[in-house]
């Protein structure tokens, strides 16, 4: 009866030296050009990576409480330390289906200015990512964008061959498809 115990202990162990680990390579990139620095987040089938200079911290993933006549997109609000904090489901926003939430998904918060803050689900965060390591994917001068949103930056693709695509944080916290959170009661 006691292995079980043990194992959700040992399980919980190891989940509290990732988060260490990722807190502790989070703060060691911050100190990286911030150019060159990027969170890579899962969201959904696609690559995110996100500009340390540009994210805050990443939250364990919980149920956000709805928010009624919101958008789709609008997962509603979670409490951060005191703070309410606005959660995007960034796939549905960028017009994809939901965002798989799984073990280990989690909360990303974008902008380090707490009254800009909002946060993102991620299926999975991916580590840390540096542009020297990324190349240009394959395939990038034949590939044409119809419509690009302006928050999509460069693209890149790792050793794997994986694209991954910049969010542009600035530009999306501005875009007024993404402040318009509220829908009309119709």
């Amino acid at each position: 009866m006691n292995a079980p115990r043990q194992d959700l202990r040992a399980r919980h162990t190891r989940l509290q030296d990732y988060q260490a680990m990722l807190a502790r390579r989070l703060r060691e990139a911050r100190s990286l050009p911030a150019a060159d620095s990027y969170l890579a987040l899962q969201i959904g089938a696609r690559h995110w990576l996100l500009p340390l200079a540009e994210t805050g911290e990443v939250l364990d993933m919980r149920q956000p409480s709805r928010v009624p006549l919101t958008q789709p997109w609008y997962s509603g609000l979670v409490n951060a330390r005191g703070s309410l904090l606005g959660v995007i489901d960034f796939s549905l926003f960028c017009g994809g289906a939901p965002t798989p939430v799984q073990p280990g998904s989690k909360l990303v918060v974008l902008s380090r200015q707490v009254e800009r803050a909002c946060a993102i689900v991620a299926t999975r965060v991916a580590g840390l990512r540096h542009a020297p390591d990324l190349g240009l994917p394959h395939g990038e001068a034949a590939q044409g964008h119809d419509e690009v949103a302006a928050w999509e930056g460069q693209r890149f693709a790792d050793r794997d061959g994986r694209d991954w695509q910049v969010l542009d944080v600035r530009a999306l916290l501005e875009a007024p498809a993404f402040l318009q959170v509220g829908r009309s009661a119709a």
